[in-house]
């Protein structure tokens, strides 16, 4: 197994690094936070004529037919950069559910759409009292011919306030079902939110919202195929994060000077910062776990004795990566003092996505029960001496 990235993969890499390192700069993100729209719809444009938004779809809808390899290359790169733009919503999980459950009408009337750039998608499926749980949605589906009605309330659903479409989860007579309902229907009430890292989120009421099922049968198994590849997108992206981070603290230790020599000389100082890089070395092994978790399980279908691997191997990486995430973003503001807590200086910006992406899909507590439900990653016997 070759565990390096392939000639197309460093180049596609290395394109993203020099367009954000020309667009997407402090400043310029600074700027986005502040403005209405909290990203950069040019950026987005930019992102498709690259192909980006193309990636882990198939040729016949016009993907680059590549697969997560490459979307967890452009998260790595995302995550240096500190970027936007709604890349994990639409493509990642909007567009990875219409490509896992939907039909093919379906997915040619839709995909096409991501990959251009002009349709935003978003995946509504938390629920106000069910935490981080989504196989027993509360919101209901009343389906009648073709159609469907849905009701109930979404929360935590990233990109709301800028999508044209949601995927809705909802309970039916068959199990856990998804819709397509169109974010200007009637009864959609979309209540924006900002994150704590900047990413715009919200709640959703959906009130006899008119809806198209997407596929048939029951989705559970599919949107935990698509919330695993979620989470290991997630992963390449805190990698990118805390790398950055590490850098910038680096850079700070080599120019910030106290009693006339930089504080890097002082050797406790050194060693907080070589251990914080060994966590760092760490996290990447277990992204790269992550990563090929998914690609393996690619194309193996999500109800497969892989996919249930797949979630196990996930969980474990996720849980690993959340840890590192805390310590290297609490070490990296402590190295800088005082002025790692200020908004104005980076770090304390890459401080919260850190502290955010840890609590998107699940948090410690919760990963750390599944996992040992799960029988943990290595088996006990293989304890034995």
């Amino acid at each position: 197994m070759d565990l390096e990235l392939n000639d197309v993969q460093r180049e596609l890499g290395s394109t993203v690094r020099r367009l954000l390192r020309t667009k997407y700069n402090a400043e310029a993100r600074d700027a986005l936070l502040a403005s209405e729209q909290g990203f950069s719809r040019d950026m987005w444009n930019q992102y498709a004529e690259l192909g980006l938004l193309s990636l882990p779809f198939a040729e016949e809808y016009d993907g680059a037919g590549m697969g997560f390899a490459e979307v967890a290359v452009v998260m790595e790169e995302f995550g240096k950069a500190l970027v936007l733009e709604p890349y994990l919503s639409t493509v990642v999980l909007g567009g990875g559910l219409v490509a896992a459950a939907g039909s093919d009408a379906q997915k040619k009337d839709i995909l096409p759409g991501i990959v251009s750039g002009e349709r935003l998608l978003a995946f509504a499926g938390y629920e106000p009292a069910g935490r981080y749980e989504l196989s027993a949605p509360a919101t209901k589906a009343a389906e009648s011919g073709d159609g469907a009605t849905i009701t109930g309330e979404k929360t935590a659903v990233l990109g709301a306030p800028d999508a044209d479409l949601f995927v809705v989860s909802a309970a039916t007579d068959s199990g856990v079902g998804l819709f397509l309902v169109e974010a200007g229907a009637g009864g959609v009430t979309v209540s924006p939110r900002v994150q704590a890292d900047g990413l715009r989120t919200g709640s959703v009421l959906f009130d006899g919202a008119q809806a198209q099922r997407l596929g048939s049968g029951d989705a559970t198994a599919a949107i935990q195929a698509v919330i695993d590849t979620a989470n290991a997108a997630l992963a390449a992206e805190a990698v990118g994060a805390m790398e950055a981070s590490l850098m910038m603290t680096a850079d700070y230790l080599k120019t910030r000077e106290q009693f006339g020599a930089p504080i890097g000389r002082n050797q406790a100082l050194q060693h907080r910062a070589a251990d914080a890089y060994a966590t760092l070395e760490g996290a990447k092994s277990m992204a790269l776990y992550a990563k090929l978790a998914i690609t393996g399980a690619e194309g193996d279908g999500a109800a497969s004795e892989a996919g249930k691997d797949r979630h196990r191997d996930i969980l474990a990486a996720k849980l690993v990566i959340d840890q590192a995430a805390h310590e290297i973003s609490q070490e990296s503001i402590q190295l800088h003092g005082g002025i790692g807590m200020t908004m104005e200086y980076p770090i304390g910006h890459y401080a919260k996505r850190l502290t955010v992406i840890p609590r998107t899909f699940d948090d410690q507590d919760g990963v750390t029960q599944e996992l040992a439900a799960l029988g943990g990653l290595i088996e006990p016997s293989a304890m034995d001496v």
